[in-house]
């Protein structure tokens, strides 16, 4: 055991991560500050044990302990025991063997005095396993857990557009083309357009995840399988897939899940577009609300909070504005996972530290937002509808008609007064 950098107390990591410690930056995210992928990692790590058991490579005292250790990770446990940073120096090396140490260290703890024994934190803990495959399996995990999330936050985005869309049945408003009137619109016909958007996004997110579920654990060094014994992989999964409740199957091509990382690249970009269309429809509501009394007030948004410090009584559409703020960060982050994805060594993909430190933070994002947008917003907006009626009054479908019975020229020459009365003859 070593002490902690930051607490100055005894700590469950060893040597290799005081070195990473010592070698990287001292700010920055680090591996405790996201539970959820140290979380994931206990569960790789539980699967593996279990294998190596099922095929005989470790002495079940081992097993028992390693495993009592990695479901403690996996609950939630010992999280501030990986100070590692999401980017540190040795990449996905770095993450496993601080893993692997407070594993150890844990297991060790756990032996009861057994002085016959012990446990290396790469000799048993890392048995059959290399940081090559159980990063990308950890991550998977993680992040096909994050896609499912935010698939349902939309569903639910989704199911509160169709509540407003039912609660408006009959009512119509002013629909505009390059921001000058057009014909009038069904509101519950905007609202159904809002739920279908978010209804595709969530099916194209659990579409990406389903992308992630080949995990390559069992691959060990690029793929090759080396050090793991025959049997490993297929046992690994299935344990790994039982413990996290996911359909997780193992890589159909090894080689090419080492090497080829697109399945976050997919993700990444379903992230970026929902982000964008989540950006169009904040600033159409923040548009269509805009007032009360010099813009369009064609609906009204649930007052919140003051929306200045110095006008009183001044109330701003707070939440459209933050989600429009974050979809510029869960954008730039999917531009990141883009990047690393396009590089890397020809045998392996070695960025995923980059994939976790900005892909995770940005789909937790996205699914808070998403939540707060239909609870905070959407469930209370009010269409006001005398505003509606004064705005809508003279809308061109009457020209439409007059021009598919007179021509389209005979109708547009008319003098603005001729016009006026062909709409009141409505």
């Amino acid at each position: 055991m070593t002490e902690s950098n930051d607490t100055a107390v005894p700590a469950l990591w060893g040597p290799m991560t005081a070195l990473v410690l010592q070698n990287s930056p001292a700010s920055g995210p680090r591996l405790r500050d996201l539970p959820a992928f140290v979380r994931a990692f206990g569960e790789v790590k539980l699967a593996a044990v279990r294998a190596n058991s099922d095929l005989g490579v470790l002495d079940e005292v081992r097993v028992r302990v390693i495993a009592e250790a990695a479901s403690e990770v996996a609950q939630g446990g010992l999280i501030d025991q990986f100070p590692v940073r999401l980017v540190a120096t040795g990449g996905g090396t770095a993450t496993n063997m601080n893993v692997n140490e407070v594993l150890a260290s844990r297991a060790t703890q756990l032996l009861s005095g057994d002085a016959d024994l012990t446990i290396h934190p790469n000799d048993h803990v890392n048995r059959s396993q290399s940081s090559n495959d159980t990063y990308p399996t950890a991550t998977k995990v993680l992040l096909v857990r994050q896609a499912y999330a935010v698939a349902a936050a939309l569903r639910e985005l989704a199911r509160s557009f169709i509540r407003q869309a039912e609660q408006n049945a009959g009512v119509e408003r002013m629909g505009r083309t390059s921001w000058q009137d057009a014909v009038v619109v069904p509101v519950s016909a905007t609202h159904q357009a809002h739920a279908a958007a978010a209804e595709r996004f969530a099916d194209q997110f659990e579409a990406a995840a389903q992308m992630l579920l080949a995990v390559p654990l069992g691959g060990t060094v690029l793929g090759t399988g080396v050090g793991a014994p025959e049997g490993f992989k297929a046992s690994a999964v299935e344990h790994l897939a039982d413990i996290t409740g996911l359909p997780l199957r193992p890589s159909a091509n090894p080689i090419d899940a080492f090497v080829h990382a697109d399945g976050y690249a997919a993700l990444a970009d379903t992230a970026a577009r929902c982000a964008s269309i989540l950006f169009k429809q904040c600033h159409d509501l923040r548009i269509l609300s805009s007032g009360p009394n010099g813009g369009l007030s064609e609906l009204s948004l649930p007052k919140l909070q003051p929306g200045s410090s110095i006008m009183p009584g001044k109330v701003n559409p707070a939440v459209p504005t933050m989600v429009i703020q974050a979809t510029f960060a869960i954008r730039a982050a999917a531009t990141g996972v883009g990047m690393a994805v396009a590089s890397g060594d020809p045998d392996t993909f070695g960025h995923g530290p980059a994939v976790v430190a900005g892909l995770s933070p940005a789909l937790t994002e996205l699914a808070s937002v998403v939540s707060v947008l239909t609870d905070k917003c959407i469930e209370g907006l009010r269409w006001n509808k005398e505003r509606l009626a004064a705005l809508g009054a003279s809308p061109f479908d009457v020209a439409i008609a007059r021009a598919e019975k007179d021509g389209y020229d005979a109708v547009a020459g008319r003098s603005a007064r001729t016009y006026l009365s062909a709409l009141e003859e409505k």
